[in-house]
């Protein structure tokens, strides 16, 4: 089998197991939130706070680099599988001194043995983490496509039972172990690879040369996507933190299931034509102007519903949920306008692009967070709504820089959709009034906004329409 076919199996099963994970996990996710409160979610999601930042140094970037060198595969497997369990039973042994300043951090001392449980997770992730490393280097997805179907199904056969038996959030630990265990073991079993007894210590110091890179990256991606979490946990609570950190999942997971299979697609696209910036150019505001049709009304219907939907998903134990899925589903369709920009980036050759965003624009997330968070989570929410529209400023300067993309570009790509959805909004106001509070009002708002919406958009935009659906019966 060539490498061309070889690649082409492995993107099958690969979109095979992103598909089982969006199928499967959601489901168990809702069942979850039927089941507990949100101080459940929030405990636990204070000690995995802890625990992905241990994890991004247990690993410390090895098991990319295992992928990446391509000699002496052999003894740099074994390097790096010494390495990593050594380095997770030094980070096991501090969490377990740690435990109670963290639950001070958080001022709850119920998550101290939450962190001391769940930090096993990092030894079972370091026994079996060059079993994955070595597969994904063989472009063995299909064997990694059946370790991640049981996987994501193993944490809700322990979870779901403990939930029901009143556990509360030693359920969801529950569930993260043996998710993890079973992991492991199925990794075992899939993969030839065993260890041996010894470490070449040149080899491990050229290793942890090559990590320590992905090892900053991963820092910094920690504390670029668990810096909102860890404010409103210190701030307000576990609950709030539960509040948040769900409905953040549900957002996340609503537009991740219409987008997220998009970018693997423009990222090869966006490299085929990598020497024709122009075309690039052009591919990128098709992109920008497709997702504004499809992320603004979708975030704004949300947001009309948005109680009605915490209720019907969520129950009476989430009071408050409604507001926090509201505002961050504007907030997502906002930030997805400039979704694809990081594969741009990555397409042509500089992808420290994304990397210079994120760096440039962290502090002032960070300060946004801090004031807006003492004035409650409405506030919080409405800030990094806020901070989003301002980060989208950076992305279109290097965007500007690198392909040409300017602000005008982006402006005359988003008008339509804008103006279509303002004007769904304006009619829904009038429509309020008239129907007023009815029960299923918000679900009736909702049906006209879409009618309106569409109209709006094949008035004003049919070319637009027109050009996609060329393109789809050429596709």
């Amino acid at each position: 089998m060539s490498l061309t076919q070889k690649a082409l199996h492995a993107f099958k099963w690969s979109v095979l197991g992103e598909v089982a994970s969006r199928a499967i996990g959601p489901l168990v996710f809702l069942v979850m939130a039927r089941l507990l409160v949100p101080t459940d979610f929030g405990v636990v999601a204070a000690a995995t706070v802890i625990i992905s930042f241990s994890q991004v140094f247990s690993d410390a970037g090895l098991a990319k680099a295992l992928i990446q060198r391509q000699d002496r595969t052999g003894d740099s497997a074994n390097v790096v599988f010494w390495l990593n369990l050594g380095i997770g039973v030094l980070v096991v042994a501090i969490l377990q001194l740690a435990a109670p300043l963290i639950a001070g951090f958080f001022h709850d001392q119920r998550i101290a043995p939450v962190v001391r449980v769940l930090s096993l997770q990092i030894l079972l992730a370091a026994f079996s983490s060059v079993h994955t490393a070595l597969l994904q280097k063989g472009l063995s997805f299909k064997q990694l496509f059946w370790v991640r179907l049981v996987t994501i199904g193993a944490p809700g056969l322990a979870s779901i039972p403990l939930a029901m038996n009143g556990l509360g959030y030693w359920a969801l630990v529950a569930g993260g172990l043996f998710g993890q265990l079973v992991q492991s073991i199925v990794l075992w079993n899939r993969s030839t690879w065993r260890p041996h007894w010894g470490l070449d210590r040149i080899l491990a110091k050229e290793l942890v040369g090559f990590g320590k890179w992905a090892m900053l990256s991963g820092l910094l991606g920690w504390f670029y996507g668990w810096m909102d979490a860890i404010v409103v946990g210190h701030y307000l609570g576990p609950h709030e933190m539960g509040l948040y950190r769900t409905g953040n999942a549900f957002v996340t997971m609503i537009f991740g299931i219409i987008f997220s299979p998009l970018l693997p697609v423009l990222y090869s696209l966006f490299s085929r034509v990598q020497e024709d910036l122009p075309r690039i150019k052009d591919v990128a505001l098709t992109v920008m102007h497709a997702s504004a049709l499809l992320s603004l009304p979708i975030g704004l219907g949300i947001f009309l519903i948005k109680d009605e939907f915490a209720q019907a998903i969520f129950g009476d134990n989430w009071a408050g949920v409604g507001h926090v899925i509201g505002f961050l589903a504007i907030t997502h369709s906002i930030g997805w306008l400039v979704g694809s920009s990081g594969e741009v980036f990555r397409a042509v050759g500089k992808p420290y692009l994304e990397t210079s965003v994120m760096v440039s624009t962290v502090a002032l997330y960070f300060i946004g967070y801090i004031i807006a968070i003492q004035h409650g989570l409405l506030a919080f929410l409405a800030a990094r709504l806020l901070l989003v529209c301002i980060s989208i400023l950076s992305h279109i300067v290097l965007l500007n820089k690198t392909i040409g993309l300017t602000f005008r570009g982006f402006i005359s790509v988003s008008r339509v959709p804008l103006l279509a959805v303002l004007t769904g909004y304006a009619i829904l106001a009038c429509g309020w009034v008239i129907i007023g509070d009815v029960k299923y009002g918000g679900y009736l708002m909702l049906v006209l906004f879409a009618l309106v919406y569409a109209v709006a958009v094949m008035l004003f935009d049919r070319r637009f329409i027109g050009r996609i659906l060329a393109l789809r019966k050429v596709s």
